[in-house]
């Protein structure tokens, strides 16, 4: 594929790039899957540029810990068409994995060896929401837009024989929630012939200002059912297991799940549900360009 028409897919990357990753097995452990920045990144000291590009439809269910989200109060089915993949040309790279914690993301390599690997990065921490984002109920009627916001930072990974490590420093550049957000990944995946297992555990601190923004209740916003709500930093932590069987050389097939636990700062705010947690379940198929 000539130069051009690598330049035209990476471009359409950033207007179609869904939030569910595709799944890429590989039949042994030197070849891990495409969610590895640092394993990719290995491909470009002998190539200037790298694409890739997983196109999948998945099935799947989710249950947001906001009120009025879902389109029940239990949750919501839902089917979707994936795409996630990445353009790579020398220290710079952009790339989409949400299923192993990698939202679409803009980066350059500081430096870059075997097992460890130091990123510029932006992306989106937060989606934003309103009231027009409810299915359910009166919740969000009347809030103030929460806009999605533009993070910027410091990323770092390790890897070695018992898994890999990602440590992000991330502050708004956006003027959005002013805030700063600080947080750490392990994960282990495991390889078996066609089937690789990714499960994962992430941790991530909220300051101030990011969950007053998101969370908290601004005195324009108090009601009856609604009181004026200013917490302070918060936590969430996130477990995720992805695994698949790869079928041939393009097909492959995959399962994924996350279980988020938010803290009590933002269990007590007024948006939340009593489902004071995040499910998401889901399978799929997936074709690998």
């Amino acid at each position: 594929m000539n130069k051009y028409i690598r330049l035209i897919i990476s471009l359409l990357l950033l207007n179609l790039f869904n939030n569910v990753q595709a799944a890429e097995t590989t039949v042994s452990p030197s070849q891990a899957p495409k969610s590895s920045t640092d394993q990719i990144k290995e491909s470009l000291d002998e190539e200037d540029s790298y694409w890739e590009l997983d196109l999948g439809f998945a099935v799947g269910f989710n249950r947001n810990y906001l009120k009025g989200v879902n389109d029940h109060e239990i949750g919501s089915f839902n089917a979707s068409v994936l795409l996630s993949g990445g353009y790579y040309y020398k220290d710079f790279f952009l790339e989409v994995h949400p299923l192993v914690g990698r939202p679409l993301t803009l980066g350059y390599s500081l430096q870059r060896t075997k097992h460890f690997v130091v990123n510029i990065i932006a992306e989106s921490l937060f989606s934003g929401f309103d009231a027009e984002s409810q299915n359910y109920g009166n919740t969000l009627t009347g809030i103030n837009e929460r806009k999605t916001s533009l993070d910027t930072g410091i990323e770092v990974y390790y890897s070695y024989k018992h898994g890999e490590a990602r440590f992000r420093a991330l502050h708004d550049v956006s003027n959005t929630h002013k805030g700063l957000v600080i947080a750490f990944d392990y994960a282990y995946p495991i390889f078996m012939k066609r089937w690789v297992v990714w499960p994962s555990y992430g941790i991530s601190w909220l300051s101030d200002n990011s969950t007053d923004y998101y969370f908290g209740i601004d005195e324009n916003e108090v009601r009856a059912d609604r009181p004026f709500y200013q917490p302070s930093s918060s936590i969430i932590h996130n477990l995720r297991l992805y695994s698949a069987y790869q079928y041939n050389a393009y097909l492959s097939f995959f399962a994924y799940g996350s279980y988020s636990i938010i803290s009590d700062n933002i269990k007590k705010s007024p948006l939340v549900s009593p489902n004071d947690d995040s499910i998401t379940l889901g399978m799929g198929v997936m074709w690998s360009f």
